[in-house]
C-alpha cells in the first residue's frame, strides 16, 4: 500500500482528515497567488451555479415562472470552474495516477520517468491550446450563436477551454523545470508532495533502477506501438494504451493522450487533431457535469459542518440494543453519510474517525471494526447521489435520475447484508458491551440535533424520487441548504472553513471534469477502432451465454481491484463494456449498478483499495492488519455480487415503476 493515497473523487487521506488549511502557506511560499485566485473564483462560480438552480425552482413551483436561461448558464459556468482550474489541481498534485509500477523503481528511475511523461502531459495540453485557440478563432469569424433563446456568442464557453490548458501548460512547465532541476542536483528524489513531486514516498523497496534504461525502454515501446497502429491495429492500441495508462502519468492524461495518438496515427493524421477540445467541450456540455460539483461541494460543507457526529449519534440512540448495536448503528450512519456525500472515501474517513474509538472502548475487536469501517464506506458509491454513478452518467448518457433509482434498494439490501454479518459475529462476542434501549427522551434530542443533515437526505433522494426535482436541481438546493445549515444554523463552518471546503470542492471537480474529458476522447477513438462491434459480433457468432459474458466481465474487473482503483477501473472499461452490455440487449441501468459493486470490491481489495489506505491511516494499522480485517466483507460483496447478477430486477424494479407514473 501507498504513503499518501490519493481519492479520485474526494482528495487524499491527508486532505481528507486535515482538510486545505496548507493552502495559504503553500500559495503565499510559492508566489502562486493567481492559481490561488482562479481557484477561488472558481469556487465561487459552483457556489453561484447552486443558488441561480435554486431560484429556478423557486420561480417555477411559487410562481409558475420556469426561467430561460438557468440550465445554459448553468453548463457555461461548470465549463469555466472545471477548466480554469487545472493548474491548481497540478500544483496542489491532485491527479489520479496508477503507480502499481512506478512503486517498485529507484527513486531516481521513477524520476526520470516522471520528466518524461510530463514532457508527453505537456505535449497533450499544447494540443488542447493550439486547436482549442484555432476553434476559438473559427467561432469568433462565425459569429456562432447558442442555439437557445439566451443566443449566446458561443466564443465565450469556448474560451475557457484554451485558457484553462494554457495555465495547465504554464503550470506543467513549472513542474518539469523543478523535476530537471532535481535530477541534475542528483538528489534522486521529487520536488515532494506539496511541492508537486509524484515519486516520493514510493510505497515498495526500490528493487528496479536504471534512470536512463527504464525511461528509454518506454520510448522505444512507445514507438513499437505507433507502429503498431500501423500495420496490426488492436496491438497497438493495447500497447498504447497500457503503456501511457502504467507509465505513471495521470490518467486525464493517459486517456487524452491515448486518444490523440490514435486520431493522429489512424483517422487522419494532424487535420483530425481538432476534433480534441470539440469533445472536451461536449464532454462538459451535459446536465449531469452541471450537478456533479454541487455535489461534491454539498458533501464537503456537510463534512466541514461536522454533520456526521450528530448522524452518528442518532444512529446509536436507534439500534444501540440490537446485538452488535453500535457495529449495526456504523452501516446505519454509512447509509445516512452516504446518502449525503456520494463518495466512500468521504463515507469511510467520517465513520472511522467517529466510530472506531467509540466501538474500541465497547470491547469490539480491533480486526473487526477496522474491516467494518473499510467495508461500511463503500457504501458511499451505491446510494444516490453517487459520484462514480455521475461519473458513468456522462460517460454512456444514462439518465442520472433512473440511475439513482437503481441503485437505492441494491444499496439497501447490502447494508441489511452487512447488519446480519455484524450481529451474528459481534452479537456472539462476549467482550462487546450491549447498551440499554434508548428512551425517548435520547432518542427525541438526537433526532433534533440531526435533524438538520437528515433533511438534507430529504432534499437529495426524497426530491429525486418523488419527481419534484431533477438531480441537478436537488444539487442546486442541497448545496444552497447545506450552506445555511453549517454557516448560519448550525455556526459550524466560518468564512475560512467555507473557503477551505470551496478550494478542495474544486480541486476535486476540476480533476474529475478532466478524467470525463480524456475518457470522452479515449471513448470516441475505440467507437472508432469497432473494438466494441468487433467484440460483440465475435461473442454472437460464438453463442457464448449471456451468463457467461457477465461471469468473465465480473472476474475480470474483480481481478483488476488489485492493482487499479477504483474510478481508472471505470474510465478505462466503461468505452469498451457498455456498448458490449447494450449491444446483447442488458440494461445498461443494471450494469450501472454491477459497475458500482465491482467498484466496492476494488475499493477494499489489498493492495491498492483506498479505503484500506484510509483505515491504515486513521486506525494506525498494519497493511495486514487491515486486509485480514475486510476478507470477511469482500465475501459477502461478492455473494451480492451475485445476486444482482442473476436477478437484475432487483435494480429495474424501481426505476420501471418511478417512469411508469
Amino acid at each position: 500500500m501507498g504513503d499518501k493515497p490519493h481519492d479520485p473523487v474526494t482528495g487524499s487521506v491527508d486532505e481528507r482528515i486535515a482538510g486545505t488549511s496548507g493552502d495559504r502557506k503553500i500559495f503565499n511560499s510559492s508566489g502562486n497567488t493567481v492559481i490561488y485566485g482562479i481557484a477561488v473564483l472558481s469556487g465561487i462560480l459552483i457556489i453561484v451555479n447552486g443558488i441561480i438552480g435554486t431560484f429556478d425552482v423557486f420561480m417555477r413551483y411559487f410562481f409558475n415562472s420556469p426561467t430561460i436561461w438557468v440550465a445554459e448558464i448553468s453548463i457555461y459556468l461548470v465549463i469555466a470552474s472545471s477548466f480554469l482550474p487545472l493548474a491548481y489541481v497540478q500544483l496542489k498534485n491532485g491527479h489520479v495516477k496508477v503507480d502499481t509500477i512506478v512503486n517498485w523503481l529507484s527513486p531516481r528511475t521513477a524520476l526520470s520517468l516522471e520528466i518524461v511523461t510530463t514532457i508527453l502531459a505537456i505535449v497533450y495540453c499544447l494540443v488542447i491550446d493550439w486547436q482549442g485557440a484555432k476553434m476559438v478563432y473559427t467561432s469568433y469569424l462565425t459569429s456562432e450563436t447558442s442555439p437557445t433563446l439566451l443566443r449566446v456568442p458561443v466564443v465565450i464557453p469556448q474560451l475557457f477551454i484554451p485558457l484553462g490548458a494554457l495555465c495547465l501548460t504554464v503550470q506543467l512547465f513549472r513542474f518539469l523545470c523543478k523535476l530537471i532541476k532535481t535530477m541534475v542536483s542528483g538528489k534522486g528524489e521529487g520536488p515532494g508532495p506539496d511541492q508537486q513531486g509524484a515519486t516520493t514516498g514510493n510505497a515498495h523497496k526500490s528493487l528496479i533502477s536504471g534512470p536512463i534504461l527504464i525511461p528509454g525502454i518506454f520510448l522505444v515501446l512507445l514507438f513499437v506501438a505507433f507502429v503498431f497502429l500501423k500495420v496490426k491495429v488492436y496491438i497497438g492500441l493495447l500497447l498504447l494504451f497500457g503503456l501511457l495508462l502504467f507509465s505513471g502519468i495521470p490518467v486525464a492524461f493517459g486517456l487524452g493522450l491515448f486518444g490523440v495518438f490514435c486520431l493522429y496515427f489512424l483517422f487522419g493524421g494532424t487535420a483530425m487533431l481538432v476534433q480534441v477540445p470539440v469533445m472536451a467541450y461536449s464532454a462538459l456540455d451535459s446536465s449531469i457535469t452541471v450537478a456533479l460539483p454541487l455535489f461534491v461541494l454539498t458533501s464537503i460543507v456537510l463534512r466541514e459542518g461536522g454533520i456526521g457526529a450528530r448522524l452518528y449519534r442518532f444512529a446509536d440512540v436507534l439500534v444501540r440494543h440490537l446485538p452488535g448495536g453500535l457495529g449495526i448503528a456504523s452501516v446505519l450512519f454509512c447509509c445516512l453519510f452516504a446518502a449525503m456525500t456520494g463518495s466512500s472515501v468521504a463515507v469511510a474517513a467520517t465513520v472511522s474517525m467517529i466510530a472506531l474509538p467509540e466501538m474500541l472502548a465497547r470491547g469490539y475487536d480491533r480486526k473487526f471494526c477496522i474491516g467494518l469501517m473499510a467495508a461500511g464506506g463503500t457504501l458511499g458509491i451505491l446510494f444516490p447521489p453517487s459520484l462514480p454513478l455521475m461519473l458513468y452518467g456522462s460517460m454512456t448518457g444514462e439518465s442520472l435520475g433512473a440511475l439513482f433509482m437503481a441503485t437505492l434498494i441494491p444499496g439497501i439490501i447490502l447494508a441489511g447484508m452487512f447488519c446480519i454479518y455484524v450481529a451474528v459475529v459481534a452479537g456472539g462476542d462476549k467482550n462487546v458491551q450491549r447498551l440499554p434501549r434508548a428512551s425517548a427522551k435520547e432518542i427525541a434530542v438526537a433526532t433534533k440535533n440531526a435533524a438538520g443533515g437528515l433533511f438534507t437526505i430529504v432534499i437529495i433522494v426524497g426530491g429525486i424520487y418523488s419527481g419534484i426535482f431533477t438531480p441537478t436541481e436537488s444539487g442546486s438546493i442541497a448545496l444552497v441548504y447545506s450552506i445555511i445549515l453549517c454557516c448560519f444554523i448550525h455556526r459550524t463552518v466560518k468564512l475560512d472553513g467555507l473557503l477551505r471546503s470551496t478550494l478542495e470542492a474544486i480541486g476535486v471537480n476540476a480533476m474529475i471534469m478532466f478524467i470525463i474529458i480524456g475518457a470522452n476522447i479515449a471513448g470516441q477513438v475505440i467507437l472508432m477502432s469497432q473494438i466494441p462491434a468487433n467484440l460483440l459480433t465475435l461473442i454472437k457468432e460464438s453463442a457464448v451465454p449471456v451468463w457467461a459474458v457477465i461471469g468473465m466481465i465480473n472476474i475480470f474487473l474483480i481481478l483488476m481491484g488489485g492493482p487499479l482503483e477504483a474510478i481508472t477501473i471505470l474510465v478505462i472499461t466503461l468505452p469498451v463494456l457498455y456498448p458490449l452490455i447494450t449491444g446483447l440487449g442488458l440494461s445498461g441501468l443494471w450494469f450501472a449498478v454491477i459497475m458500482m459493486i465491482n467498484m466496492e470490491l476494488a475499493l477494499i481489495s489489498p493492495p491498492e483499495g483506498l479505503n484500506l489506505f484510509i483505515l491504515q491511516n486513521i486506525g494506525k494499522a498494519t497493511a495486514n492488519e487491515v486486509s485480514r480485517g475486510v476478507l470477511p466483507y469482500l465475501a459477502v460483496i461478492a455473494v451480492f455480487l451475485v445476486l444482482i447478477s442473476v436477478f437484475p430486477a432487483i435494480t429495474m424494479w424501481l426505476p420501471s415503476m418511478m417512469m411508469a407514473k
